[in-house]
């Protein structure tokens, strides 16, 4: 004889499949919320593993006509020192101090290669060995200058500053002159240095020839600082020290008389 169901099972299968539908919803209008939370206030990054809105490719070809691959002869050796230099201004080109090496004492010829190929002849103008500065000269102002961060209001950043910068690592700068300027992984500022005047950067992916490149904040492309060195792997792991854009405001105003602005 057929077994009978009492009659609290159906009842009981039918509470658990709208508790399990409820939970469901649950868990939907949740993450909504939560996505909400997050991404509609502005700090989408603190999400884990959301990824980098695509690069522009045609805002980063409008910035490889200002950066410039730099070459500079040496006196007690053959060959070139190599870096990244950048427009600043028509006919002025910002870069790092220490990529002259010891070309003051044997004028060596400074050689700028733009991202079309074409060498331009440059004229130190300033130096500042201190901050790591170099400010060189071309006859050609054609070539459009960068647009300027104003960098003391990211001394106290208030988010997170994911940063990336544009240049002529050593394997580019190595390469033909119709190679144009590389760009590095997405890295981000970690803090303001005021004792040695620098920003500090964890992520970036800075090689020798990044010296005296431009970094760029991710989410406007201005120029945020100037490349000056990374930390060895064995005291850090992808730190790298960029002097700020208003240092150099004040030492291209102490060598030219002008404002960048």
């Amino acid at each position: 004889m057929p077994r009978t169901v009492p009659a609290r099972v159906p009842f009981l299968l039918f509470l658990l499949f709208f508790l399990g539908l409820g939970l469901s919803v649950f868990a939907f209008v949740d993450l909504n919320w939560t996505h909400w939370l997050f991404v509609r206030q502005g700090v989408d990054h603190l999400i884990p593993g959301t990824t980098p809105a695509p690069v522009d490719s045609t805002q980063i070809e409008k910035l490889r006509q200002s950066i410039l691959n730099v070459r500079i002869a040496q006196c007690n050796q053959n060959g070139e020192n190599l870096g990244t230099g950048f427009v600043v201004k028509a006919g002025y080109v910002a870069t790092a101090a220490h990529i002259l090496g010891d070309e003051q004492s044997c004028n060596g010829k400074i050689r700028l290669i733009d991202s079309k190929g074409r060498e331009h002849s440059a004229s130190l103008e300033g130096l500042s060995t201190q901050d790591d500065l170099a400010l060189l000269r071309i006859s050609d102002t054609s070539l459009p200058a960068l647009q300027l961060a104003d960098s003391a209001t990211y001394e106290t950043p208030q988010e997170v500053l994911k940063l990336v910068t544009l240049g002529y690592p050593l394997e580019q700068a190595g390469a033909s002159t119709s190679d144009s300027a590389a760009i590095s992984g997405e890295g981000s500022l970690s803090r303001f240095d005021r004792e040695h005047n620098v920003f500090v950067t964890s992520g970036l992916n800075l090689n020798p020839g990044n010296s005296g490149g431009p970094v760029f904040l991710r989410k406007n492309w201005l120029v945020l600082g100037i490349v000056r060195a990374k930390l060895s792997s064995e005291a850090g792991e992808g730190i790298g020290y960029i002097a700020p854009i208003k240092t150099f405001g004040s030492f291209f105003r102490e060598k030219t008389g002008q404002e960048l602005r």
